[in-house]
């Protein structure tokens, strides 16, 4: 067998390492190409939970205004109870007599419309004002 020349050493080390540069080379763009891959489906999967978020916390922010609403009737209809209980009591047991018919025709099942054309006031009047003749019983 020959021999080979220490130059042929050098050569074939260097095409063996360029050989295992290239394999790792690949077996890195594969990893990279791979989480890549991850990277675009996680910020997919980020960005539909950001959406479902926030539709939550409209959600949630629509909740909250409800009950601040319901807070503030509930509070609005504690304080004009005694004023209303001190004012049929100041007039007696009989209601003033735009509330007595207002109750006698919601009584009768009109509807707040129809009591409003025969009062000849606001369909927004007349809903108040059966609404008072609620409270004032």
């Amino acid at each position: 067998m020959d021999k080979l020349h220490p130059a042929h050493y050098a050569t074939i080390s260097l095409a063996v390492v360029t050989v295992l540069l290239l394999v790792l080379l690949f077996l890195l763009k594969k990893k990279t190409t791979l989480l890549s891959q991850q990277l675009v489906q996680l910020t997919t999967m980020l960005e539909i939970t950001r959406k479902r978020l926030a539709r939550l916390q409209e959600k949630h922010d629509k909740i909250v205004a409800f009950q601040n609403s319901l807070k503030t009737a509930e509070l609005t209809t504690m304080l004009q109870k005694p004023r209303l209980n001190a004012q049929s009591t100041a007039s007696g047991p009989t209601l003033s007599g735009k509330y007595s018919r207002i109750k006698s025709l919601a009584e009768k099942g009109l509807s707040v419309d129809e009591i409003a054309a025969i009062l000849g006031v606001s369909t927004h009047e007349a809903r108040q004002l059966v609404n008072l003749s609620k409270l004032a019983q």
